[in-house]
């Protein structure tokens, strides 16, 4: 277990846990399973110590996690009076990922910083980072940090838990399809199905429980797609006109950047969304040495190396030549690094 590796800040959180009787969990804005899941089995392991727990994520919250168990725990705001002491921050590479929730963080609570992005700002007092990088093993998912804190804690993981942290393991490895798909992260997974997970279960509500809505959205977006730089780059669109003529909300545009991915040559696919009239969301996927993490840091996000994401402050139309010229321009210097073939 690469927890091992990050010993003296176990013990501190292991510490900090035992002192505090009230912790607040934060997730991060546009929920994913890895956020969610990680919050919502947490969450049920500190209840079983006989704390009070808060848990707070941005919405608006994904319907495509409604089935998680404890998903109705998750609230908008402390009750009045409560100022937790200790707050734990899921897969959040920076404060700003927790959007507005953040003002609900007392000046005076400790803030520890469970991640496994390498771009991870270390906003935390303290701060467990398992990534490429910080560990020999970097994990997959936050998901098996809390599985081995688990394990090293010695509390019970019941099949609730199990699901959500499975959850967790299944989404962030792309239905453990992607290139973090490790010997570890398998181990694990199938660690969590004894423990109580239903793989077969989860991967029909994640993969097979869309709404129509979704399937629309998909097709408008796919039907603009641009492939670009001999089919090295492939990219799409996400108006607020498509969501309008779908029936769909945002958080129903998730996967699409996968069916980009999914082209025979691809070196980079990027999503384009349109949050707002001078924000876009972007996605980035690459492959081979292209860095994504680097092409999003230039905007201002990051994440990891084979997948990474921003919010960047232009129009559509401004963000897709800005993003895209930086896409081309990683791929050309990444042809221009690799050994010629004899």
């Amino acid at each position: 277990m690469s927890i091992k590796e990050l010993q003296p800040e176990v013990d501190q959180l292991r510490g900090l846990l035992e002192q505090s009787q009230e912790v607040l969990i934060l997730g991060h804005k546009d929920a994913d399973g890895d956020t969610l899941g990680c919050s919502l089995a947490f969450a049920e392991a500190l209840e079983r110590q006989g704390k009070q727990v808060y848990v707070l994520i941005p919405p608006p919250l994904p319907e495509l996690y409604a089935w998680l168990p404890g998903f109705d725990r998750v609230i908008e705001a402390p009750p009045a009076g409560a100022e937790p002491n200790l707050v734990l921050f899921f897969d959040a590479g920076n404060m700003e990922r927790t959007g507005s929730m953040a003002h609900h963080v007392a000046a005076h609570a400790t803030i520890v910083n469970l991640d496994h992005h390498a771009s991870n700002s270390r906003f935390g007092d303290l701060n467990l980072i398992d990534a490429e990088g910080v560990t020999r093993e970097p994990a997959s998912a936050v998901g098996q940090m809390c599985l081995e804190l688990f394990t090293e804690f010695g509390w019970p993981v019941t099949p609730e838990m199990a699901t959500n942290l499975y959850v967790a393991l299944m989404t962030d490895t792309g239905g453990f399809r992607h290139e973090n798909t490790t010997p570890r992260v398998l181990a694990d997974a199938a660690q969590l199905a004894q423990l109580g997970a239903d793989p077969g279960e989860i991967a029909t509500m994640v993969y097979k429980s869309r709404p129509l809505t979704t399937l629309r959205l998909q097709a408008l977006s796919l039907a603009g797609m641009q492939v670009e730089a001999d089919g090295q780059l492939a990219w799409a669109k996400v108006s607020k006109r498509m969501l309008r003529d779908s029936g769909a909300v945002m958080a129903e545009s998730e996967g699409i950047i996968d069916s980009l991915n999914s082209i025979v040559g691809l070196r980079a696919a990027i999503m384009f969304k349109e949050i707002g009239e001078r924000l876009t969301k972007i996605s980035v996927r690459t492959r081979e040495d292209v860095d994504a993490a680097a092409i999003c840091a230039r905007f201002g996000g990051g994440g990891h190396h084979r997948a990474a994401g921003a919010e960047v402050e232009l129009s559509m139309d401004e963000a897709v030549q800005a993003v895209r010229d930086a896409a081309m321009e990683a791929i050309a210097d990444n042809a221009r690094r690799r050994p010629k073939r004899k």
